[in-house]
C-alpha cells in the first residue's frame, strides 16, 4: 500500500486533507455527502441497493429505527452512512486494511455516531458470532467468496432477514476470464460453482475479497441455497442481465 503523504500537515484543517491520504485510491464520490471533498466517481453514497433493502427490510415507514444492521464488507463506508441514516444501528466488517481506514475516515468526517467498524475476516466472525441482527446487508462480497454457501449459510443462522446484491454466474451475460466448474456442498445443499483466480490482489485498486479465489454460482443456485437455509420469501428486487461485468441480481431474504 503506497501513500503518498506528509508526516506532519501544515495547512488549515479540512475533511480534504484526510480524504487525500488516500488520494487516487477511493472509488465513492464522498463530495455526495461532505460538500467540495474530491474522492473517486461512484454515487454509492446514493446507492439505490441501500433503498432497497429499507423499503423492503426496514420497519414500514421507510426507515430502518431500532433496526440492527451487520453489514459486510463496507468498503468505504457509503452503505453504512446510509444505513446509520435511515435510523440503523451498524455493526460493519471489512478485510481490506486500506478500505478499513478509509472507513474511519468516513466515519470521522461524516460524523457518524450509530456505526462501528471492526477490521477482519467476516466469515470467522460469522462462524463465531453468538448475537442475531434485525437484517443482514450484503453488497458485493457473495461473489468473491471461495465458499459462497458458507457464508449464506451463516448469515441464514443470524438473521431472519438478509440483502445481498452480487453477480452470479450466467454464461450468456459473462464477460469476464474463462472459470473452473467445481461441484459444491453445504450443511445439506449442493451446488456449482464456477471459480476464477484473481490476477491482480495486489493491484492498488483490487476492491476483492482476501482470499485468491472467486467462486461464483448461478442466479437459481443462490436463490435455492437461501430456501434450504430456512428463508421461505427470497424476492428478486433488481436483475441486471447486461451489467458490464457479469450478470448481477439484488434480493431480499425472510423467514
Amino acid at each position: 500500500m503506497a501513500l503518498d503523504f506528509s508526516k506532519f500537515e501544515q495547512r488549515y484543517p479540512s475533511p480534504q486533507w484526510a480524504v487525500d491520504i488516500f488520494q487516487g485510491h477511493w472509488a465513492s464520490n464522498v463530495g455526495r455527502v461532505v460538500p467540495n471533498v474530491v474522492s473517486g466517481e461512484a454515487d454509492v453514497f446514493n446507492d439505490p441497493r441501500v433503498k432497497f433493502a429499507i423499503d423492503h427490510l426496514g420497519v414500514g415507514d421507510g426507515t430502518l429505527t431500532g433496526m440492527s444492521v451487520l453489514e459486510l464488507g463496507p468498503l468505504e463506508g457509503a452503505h453504512s452512512y446510509m444505513l446509520e441514516r435511515a435510523g440503523a444501528q451498524v455493526l460493519a466488517i471489512e478485510a481490506n486494511v486500506e478500505a478499513y481506514l478509509k472507513c474511519l475516515i468516513i466515519k470521522e468526517i461524516t460524523q457518524l455516531k450509530n456505526a462501528r467498524f471492526e477490521l477482519g475476516d467476516f466469515n470467522l466472525f460469522l462462524d463465531n458470532n453468538t448475537e442475531r441482527y434485525d437484517m443482514i446487508f450484503a453488497s458485493g462480497v457473495i461473489y468473491h467468496m471461495p465458499e459462497p454457501l458458507r457464508t449464506l449459510f451463516r448469515i441464514s443462522r443470524q438473521t431472519d432477514r438478509c440483502f445481498i446484491w452480487t453477480h452470479y454466474y450466467d454464461p450468456l451475460h459473462y464477460p469476464g476470464a474463462e472459470r473452473t466448474k467445481r461441484n459444491a456442498s453445504h450443511a445439506g445443499f449442493d451446488a456449482v460453482y464456477w471459480d476464477l483466480e484473481y490476477p491482480d490482489m495486489g493491484y492498488e485498486k483490487f476492491w476483492g475479497g482476501n482470499k485468491p479465489v472467486a467462486a461464483w454460482m448461478t442466479k437459481d443456485g443462490i436463490l435455492s441455497a437461501l430456501k434450504a437455509y430456512g428463508y421461505r420469501h427470497v424476492d428478486i428486487v433488481q436483475d441486471e442481465i447486461h451489467h458490464p461485468n457479469g450478470a448481477s441480481m439484488s434480493l431480499v431474504a425472510r423467514r
